[in-house]
């Protein structure tokens, strides 16, 4: 089942029956589970499925800690569709039904169940960091990144990117960041 459909069908559950969140849970007293960074941002995604050119919009959510990333998507009005968990061995992508699959990278799991990948391996290293220099134009893994738009007094921090890849099929993504952690005054 592709991951257009499961979407679909999870906003039509949490429409009817008021489904509990997605969101993990962490413990508050452990030092591997304190985010040391988030960003939220909406994204648009355009892939071609059987011959077909199709959109996919969305908010998302990106929390990472001491020992994983968690990535929450949401639909363009706010409603969890699925959530995403990473570790150094393992992806799981949660629907907002409770459906589960899990991978090895987030990337495999991506491709398994929406039929193409993102590149949310190497997004952080994408939307840049404090300390480098963050270029108008990256390659990474065979993704080409174009940095759109930087946040005001912080240079190295992308605020909209292109990203996109031909191979292995045709990708497209936009990400806005709205919010980050680490460009206090981007709220």
């Amino acid at each position: 089942m592709r991951l257009y459909q499961i979407l679909t069908l999870a906003c039509t559950s949490i429409m009817i029956s008021a489904c509990a969140s997605v969101a993990p849970i962490r413990d508050a007293n452990n030092v591997n589970d304190k985010v040391r960074f988030n960003m939220d941002g909406r994204f648009s995604v355009q892939y071609v499925e059987k011959n077909t050119d199709k959109n996919l919009t969305g908010k998302m959510q990106w929390e990472e800690t001491g020992r994983a990333t968690d990535i929450i998507l949401a639909s363009p009005i706010g409603t969890a569709m699925a959530s995403l968990h990473v570790t150094r061995n393992e992806a799981v992508l949660k629907t907002s039904s409770g459906e589960m699959y899990s991978e090895k990278t987030p990337e495999e799991l991506l491709y398994r169940t929406l039929g193409y990948e993102l590149p949310f391996s190497n997004l952080r290293k994408m939307v840049g960091t404090v300390n480098q220099p963050l270029a108008d134009a990256l390659s990474i893994d065979g993704w080409d990144v174009k940095v759109l738009q930087r946040f005001n007094n912080y240079n190295n921090l992308a605020k909209k990117l292109l990203i996109s890849r031909q191979d292995p099929t045709p990708v497209t993504m936009t990400l806005f960041i709205d919010e980050r952690s680490d460009a206090p005054d981007s709220k």
